[in-house]
């Protein structure tokens, strides 16, 4: 994708057009983070969670991903298939928080797995 006109017929962006068109060539090509977080004895007085890995989802529906405790990557086709790594205990789940980019409405999108 390239943000000035190529085809010399067209006319050359202004200041302001050209800042516009650089802000949306960042805002649709930017990765998306996520966190991984688990769950334990969720919906109890004792519930509690931790977040135990970091994400970022990329265009083409990947997603890399580092496990904080460990330092462990995992290159994944789809960020939900993350899940499977964590919260395998009985009373855990594992979900993933996604966090829009700033100047978007709510800064947190939860999802569960």
């Amino acid at each position: 994708m390239t943000v000035s006109p190529q085809d010399p017929a067209l006319e050359p962006f202004d200041d302001e057009q050209f800042e516009q068109e650089v802000y949306e060539l960042v805002r649709d090509t930017a990765l998306c983070l996520f966190a991984v977080v688990v769950e334990y004895r969720a919906g109890t007085k004792d519930a509690d969670a931790a977040v135990v890995a970091w994400g970022l989802a990329d265009a083409s529906g990947g997603a890399e991903v580092i496990q904080i405790e460990t330092g462990c990557r995992w290159r994944l086709a789809a960020p939900d298939h993350v899940t499977r790594y964590f919260g395998r205990a009985e009373g855990c789940s594992p979900r993933l928080v996604w966090l829009a980019p700033s100047g978007v409405d709510g800064d947190v999108h939860d999802r569960a797995a």
